[in-house]
């Protein structure tokens, strides 16, 4: 073995195909493969347990391939990221450890230039040898998004939805978390017990709490004037989905996202309010004039929507949350609406601004235009089964998603299994914990001691 600090280093990122033994990355302690040759994701049963908020994680295919994101430029993320893929190394061999590029970069200069890192992989795994160095995977984040079976993330609430992002017009994988950041209301285990947790998913005794997502389906003015069936604030929203899984013109009109917490529009760093159009499953609402909107899902109750007045809402509650902000009206106050109601926001022709700034879970996205549309509806819009024969929700793959990763088109029980996403629990009570602890609910002021 080379000197600590002078590790072997070679890199191939030859863009021919890759033979299934092709190396991207190595040197005397890691091997970084390409993950285009893993099997396909597969997806567990989703069992709704009797009595309980919570379902049961059942593997029918053995868990095989995990995505592991972390918090970046943090070193005590980054030693117990390697921590993590030396225990699955070291314990479960034919589980893969999926990273994207920019991890894999960060955990082999690591291990070039010594450190932490090197003496976790050296001293700390039993066994390490040179015959049988660690090996992980990497690859474009759509190849990624086609591998993984399970998100493991190490971080705070931002790690989780940067990872969640990665599969944004996607199926979401379960969900496992590590506090290891900031803010953790999605994050119901400590780094410490990661072993146990971990075995717990592998093992199928594991529970998960399921979250819901938004669709933001969002049409250009530009594009929409110059089709010959322009989406109107009466267009059903199934017949926007319709458009986007065909080939016609007016697929290039729309773009669909997904959001985890919420989606704002704001008018940024313009000087003048926005106004905003609002339409609720085809009907005029309002015309709002303010900074913008924010439509949150329950599990981002407790971000923007709340900082800007809105309300709590437990993750379980299927709803939209529509809050303003900053609105000129003093009573336009927060709405709470049915997940499969249909919001139609359009950007008025009167807005002084010229472009108006879209965030999905906190990433900007391409600019509004005046006389642009946004059409916000809830993900799930079928309710999961309750306490039957068929509470038994299945999302393994069929013969065609093995064979063909680009499939779309589960059968109706893996697309209500797949909707939104699946985060691995820890007690029944997270929710109620966490708003104690984290946003000190309703607790009394303290009263000042007096200094004698």
């Amino acid at each position: 073995m080379a000197h600590r600090g002078q590790l072997n280093f070679s890199r191939n990122i030859s863009s021919t195909s890759m033979k299934r033994s092709d190396i991207v990355m190595s040197n005397d302690l890691i091997t970084v493969k390409s993950c285009k040759a893993l099997r396909n994701s597969t997806f567990p049963e989703f069992v709704r347990s009797p009595n309980s908020q919570l379902s049961n994680i059942i593997w029918n295919t053995p868990l095989e391939n995990i995505y592991v994101v972390k918090k970046p430029w943090n070193q005590d993320v980054r030693d117990a990221t390697v921590r993590f893929i030396t225990h699955i190394h070291d314990n479960y061999p034919s589980v893969n450890v999926i990273v994207s590029e920019d991890v894999a970069d960060e955990i082999i200069h690591e291990t070039n230039t010594g450190g932490s890192v090197t003496n976790i992989l050296t001293k700390q795994s039993p066994k390490f040898s040179l015959d049988s160095k660690y090996v992980i995977y990497t690859g474009e984040l759509s190849e990624i998004v086609n591998k993984t079976d399970l998100i493991v993330t190490l971080g705070g609430d931002g790690t989780i939805l940067r990872a969640v992002s990665t599969f944004l017009n996607a199926n979401v994988p379960p969900v496992l978390s590590f506090a290891l950041g900031t803010l953790g209301f999605l994050l119901p285990f400590d780094f410490r017990t990661f072993s146990e947790s971990f075995r717990m998913v592998y093992e199928s005794r594991a529970k998960a709490l399921h979250r819901h997502r938004l669709e933001c389906h969002v049409v250009r003015k530009s594009l929409n004037d110059s089709t010959d069936t322009p989406i109107t604030d009466t267009t059903p929203i199934k017949n926007i989905r319709r458009s986007e899984s065909g080939t016609s013109t007016q697929e290039k009109v729309t773009t669909m996202l997904h959001a985890m917490n919420d989606i704002s529009l704001h008018r940024g760093s313009q000087p003048n309010l926005i106004s905003l159009d609002i339409y609720i499953d085809n009907e005029f609402l309002t015309t709002t004039t303010g900074d913008g909107l924010v439509f949150s899902t329950p599990t981002g109750s407790t971000a923007y929507s709340l900082s800007a007045g809105g309300s709590i809402t437990h993750p379980l509650v299927p709803c939209i949350i529509l809050t303003p902000i900053c609105p000129r009206s003093l009573s336009f106050r927060p709405l709470i609406l049915p997940a499969s109601s249909h919001i139609m926001i359009k950007l008025s022709d009167k807005n002084r601004n010229a472009s108006i700034k879209l965030n999905i879970d906190g990433i900007l996205q391409q600019d509004l235009q005046p006389g642009d549309q946004i059409h916000v509806a809830g993900e799930n819009d079928t309710a999961l089964p309750r306490n039957s024969h068929s509470d038994a929700v299945s999302g393994s793959a069929t013969e065609k998603d093995k064979n063909d990763s680009t499939d779309s088109t589960p059968s109706s029980k893996q697309d209500l299994c797949q909707k939104g996403i699946w985060c691995v629990a820890r007690s029944e009570n997270d929710w109620t914990k966490d708003i104690n602890e984290l946003l000190g609910f309703n607790s009394s002021f303290k009263a000042l001691k007096l200094k004698l």
